[in-house]
């Protein structure tokens, strides 16, 4: 079933129809919180107001743009909405207990573990914006009008912003030893920050 079918469906009221786009899309949106305030707790709660908001909100939803940019935008402005509270009040983000994402496979070792807290904290050099800019192009594999829809601003803004994120992770990966290792956390941006 299409996205705009559920949509149309859920927004007469039926709760199994947005139960499904949230079955969808809840990998994503948790992804893109984790990326965004780099903390797995603190992510799920986000990505839970998300999927609330949306769902308030759901009637609303013109179907203008598709719901996956809607629903990343919701979730980009809880994002947004966290980490200035979390400045203003200053709460302490420990790095030791930063994860990315969730990885379910046994096999991740103490290299795979020390690949990600490096990628973990190059991420952390970036700005909210560039963060989201490259969670939403490598990760959910929007294209820039597509990002510029979820963010605001131009296309041409969010190619910016990519192309200094990468430029950002290159130099604080780039004095290691080998900097391809760390990146294999997020392999998609590896071959990217790699060939530059």
């Amino acid at each position: 079933m299409t996205d705009a079918h559920l949509v149309a469906r859920a927004q007469k009221g039926d709760v199994p129809a947005f139960e499904e786009l949230v079955r969808k899309y809840q990998r994503d949106v948790y992804g893109l919180a984790c990326r965004m305030v780099l903390d797995a707790e603190e992510a799920r709660d986000l990505a839970q107001q998300a999927f609330l908001q949306a769902f308030i909100y759901i009637r609303d939803f013109r179907q203008q743009a598709q719901f996956r940019t809607w629903l990343f935008r919701i979730a980009i402005n809880q994002c947004y909405n966290f980490l200035k509270n979390r400045k203003k009040f200053g709460e302490p983000m420990d790095s030791q207990d930063m994860h990315l994402v969730a990885d379910d496979s046994p096999e991740h070792g103490l290299l795979e573990e020390e690949n990600r807290r490096r990628l973990q904290t190059a991420f952390q050099k970036l700005s909210e914006k560039q963060r989201a800019v490259v969670t939403l192009k490598v990760e959910q594999g929007l294209n820039y009008e597509e990002i510029s829809q979820v963010l605001g601003g131009s296309a041409g803004a969010a190619r910016v912003n990519y192309c200094q994120a990468l430029k950002t992770l290159r130099k604080h990966l780039k004095p290691e030893d080998n900097h391809d290792v760390a990146l294999r956390a997020y392999p998609a941006m590896a071959a990217r920050v790699s060939r530059r």
